[in-house]
């Protein structure tokens, strides 16, 4: 029983202690063994949290034995142990990439403890039970990332980062007044309690205003349209694993926040909320689809994709049916490990060509790197939505819960689901095109001497991105266990009195009043503490 109340904290402390070994004067061998050993260990706690909170169970850890919502405590049900294990999955391969491409400036700089720090951040964002703690998540995920969006210290990466840094200071700060309103309004921060609380007082105007400043704080987190401006330029200019980990999870942590908020907490009056988020989605997947037509880089095409997938998962969570609900969370598990791939793939194609354009000067790569290619067309599959990929069955399912809720916004919503759809079709298409298929054209015999061909990546460097490969081809066959997983913990957050009931106990919340001067007094007179 101690072990099981304990082991929320598990995940959130392994990456924090094993960071902080890693700072130490290591050779590189064992720094990155420790930082190995630091992503697996989490990997393996989050899979024990999915395991004990596969029945239903609430997990909760008080800090200090204070019960809440007097005191801190982590919880873990279903949705933050699936994000919880998620997210350890893609640092795992965040940190394996960066062993075996050794960039001995970022890791003097200490990159894998700044890695590590990122994922306590990350894994603090999903347990926490508080909305105030959440905002401590984020500071200690966003100081990692500011480090890891500048270390380099490019033109690129500080004209970039400092719009990254800029805009999430001021998402922050929004956050902060956010979280005194609540407080002001409902007396408390914790999820459970603020649950309890708000329907206790149902549909109200300031608890609905409290409600959308959240909304617009974690939209920010998100890179929903128009504010996710900084997403794009910001991924290409990282190094190519902490973008590929920036690149499937950051985002992933604000829709997080989305569900948890929309679902566990705020359940009354959700016209408003779910209208914003039918629009911002519905604007959203459009937006980054055409974006990635537009470009001609290959992570810059990447990361619009990744705000495209941003938007499906608001579309979903705006239509606040339980068949929208289950899609969107088994489509959260789509996106994060398609995107991890892609992004993991784009590094092994700029390192073959030596260059970041999707149409470089030599083409062609299909029969040099066939593997590369199959792993490519499988996940630019995946991200389009065409069968028989996970992709597919997801996005699917988002739609048909458009057509089933048949509302205007909805339908419109839809429209631009299937579009964007297509259009991203279209720009990996285009990638395949210019990078893989075809032949080099031959130099004209009067062209200037062509430039050395850069070194082929080693196979080390190509197998996180073959392994991540595999990972999206088992979202397709093991598409039913996922929507069975996602059925349920969409089915508890619906249900919110067993997590309430998990956080809080049985009996009611009882706040004692604040003692009256009289009273203070006489406390004083007998000499009591007051």
């Amino acid at each position: 029983m101690i072990l099981q109340s304990a082991l929320p904290l598990a995940p959130i402390l392994t990456p924090l202690g094993l960071g902080l070994l890693t700072l130490l004067p290591l050779r590189r061998g064992p720094r990155t063994a420790l930082a190995l050993l630091g992503g697996l260990l989490t990997l393996v706690f989050a899979l024990l949290l999915v395991r004990g909170t596969a029945g239903g169970e609430v997990l909760v850890s008080e800090l200090g034995g204070w019960r809440a919502p007097f005191g801190i405590v982590m919880t873990a049900d279903r949705l933050s142990s699936y994000m919880s294990a998620l997210s350890a999955l893609c640092g795992v391969f965040a940190l394996w990439m960066m062993t075996v491409h050794e960039d001995r400036v970022r890791e003097r700089h200490h990159s894998f403890a700044l890695t590590l720090f990122l994922l306590t951040g990350v894994q603090l964002s999903f347990l926490t039970g508080d909305l105030f703690n959440l905002f401590v998540a984020f500071e200690i995920m966003l100081v990692a990332s500011y480090a890891l969006a500048v270390l380099g210290s490019t033109r690129e990466q500080l004209r970039e980062g400092l719009r990254y840094i800029v805009m999430n200071l001021t998402a922050s700060a929004l956050l902060v007044i956010a979280c005194g309103l609540a407080y002001g309004v409902l007396g408390t921060l914790n999820y459970a309690h603020l649950a309890q609380r708000s329907a206790e007082l149902g549909a109200q105007g300031t608890v609905t205003a409290v409600g959308v400043l959240l909304l617009l704080v974690f939209a920010a987190k998100g890179a929903l349209f128009p504010l996710g401006f900084w997403l794009p330029g910001t991924y290409p200019a990282l190094p190519p694993a902490t973008g590929a980990l920036f690149a499937a999870v950051l985002t992933k942590v604000g829709v997080y926040a989305l569900i948890r908020i929309f679902t566990t907490v705020f359940q009354q009056d959700p016209a408003l909320p779910q209208g914003l988020l039918l629009g911002l989605g519905a604007l959203t997947m459009f937006f980054g689809a055409l974006g990635a037509v537009s470009q001609r880089e290959w992570r810059r095409i990447l990361s619009f994709t990744v705000m495209s997938s941003v938007g499906y998962l608001a579309f979903g969570l705006g239509l606040g049916t339980p068949d929208a609900l289950r899609a969107s969370l088994a489509y959260l598990a789509v996106s994060m490990l398609v995107t991890l791939a892609l992004f993991l793939i784009a590094a092994v194609a700029e390192r073959e060509s030596g260059s970041r354009l999707v149409r470089p000067e030599r083409r062609g790569f299909i029969e040099k790197r066939p593997l590369l290619a199959a792993c490519f067309l499988l996940c630019a599959l995946t991200a389009a939505g065409l069968p028989p990929t996970g992709g597919f069955v997801a996005k699917y399912a988002l739609i048909r819960a458009g057509l089933l809720q048949g509302s205007g916004l909805a339908i419109l919503a839809v429209v631009s689901a299937l579009a964007s759809s297509l259009v991203t079709l279209f720009a990996m298409l285009g990638v395949w095109r210019g990078f893989f298929w075809g032949k080099s054209a031959a130099p004209a015999p009067d062209a200037p001497p062509a430039r050395p061909r850069p070194a082929p990546a080693p196979w080390p460097q190509r197998l996180p991105a073959y392994a991540a490969s595999a990972l999206v081809a088992g979202l397709a066959l093991f598409a039913g266990p996922l929507f069975s997983h996602a059925e349920a913990t969409a089915r508890e957050l619906r249900d919110n009195a067993r997590y309430i009931r998990g956080v809080l106990g049985d009996d009611p919340v009882v706040i004692p009043a604040a003692p009256t001067g009289s009273e203070i007094q006489k406390k004083q007179e007998s000499g009591e503490s007051p």
